[in-house]
């Protein structure tokens, strides 16, 4: 999952340090995966830690954008992709366009 700055500035003023929930890809920031899962997946509770204060792109799961091919995709290793709506699909697009925009890689 892709960072913002403004993801990243909200999760460190919440206690976190960005060199335990991120990884710097020599592009982006990334959320940091923990024996598969998100550094902030609870195991115990099988919720989010961070919830109300969650990156963008989460908000928009499984609905990610593909850097490389740059397309909006379902993320099919969730086990909601299946069940993924056209209507979910556009309000993702919608969200993760504005997490683009804030990272200066697209214009539209």
């Amino acid at each position: 999952m892709i960072l913002a700055p403004s993801d990243i500035e909200r999760l460190e003023s919440l206690g976190f340090k960005r060199e335990d929930f991120a990884v710097f890809d020599g592009q982006l920031y990334r959320l940091r995966n923990v024996d598969g899962y998100c550094f902030f997946y609870d195991k115990e509770t099988g919720r989010c830690r961070v919830y109300p204060y969650r990156p963008v792109g989460c908000s928009a799961y499984p609905i990610v954008f593909d850097v490389e091919t740059q397309e909006y995709i379902v993320d099919t290793e969730c086990p909601l992709a299946s069940t993924t709506s056209e209507e979910e699909i556009g309000k993702a697009r919608d969200i993760l366009g504005e997490l683009l925009r804030e990272l200066g890689l697209t214009d539209e």
